[in-house]
C-alpha cells in the first residue's frame, strides 16, 4: 500500500507552515486567497485561522 504524498505549503497571510496531501507525488502546488471556478484543489485553514485554496497542477 503506498501512503499519500504530503507537502508544506505557507499560508500567503501569515506564513504559517502546514501540510498538506498531494495527489501525486510530481504536483505543482499554487496558493490562492480565494477559489476559482474550476481545478483541482484543497482547502487548508492554518493554526492562526486564515483560510485559503491549494490548487494542483
Amino acid at each position: 500500500m503506498q501512503l499519500p504524498a504530503t507537502r508544506e505549503v505557507a499560508c500567503p497571510r501569515c506564513d504559517e507552515r502546514t501540510s498538506v496531501r498531494v495527489p501525486r507525488e510530481d504536483a505543482e502546488l499554487n496558493v490562492r486567497h480565494s477559489v476559482a471556478a474550476f481545478g483541482e484543489y484543497t482547502t487548508v485553514t492554518c493554526s492562526n485561522g486564515h483560510r485559503y485554496w491549494v490548487y494542483f497542477c
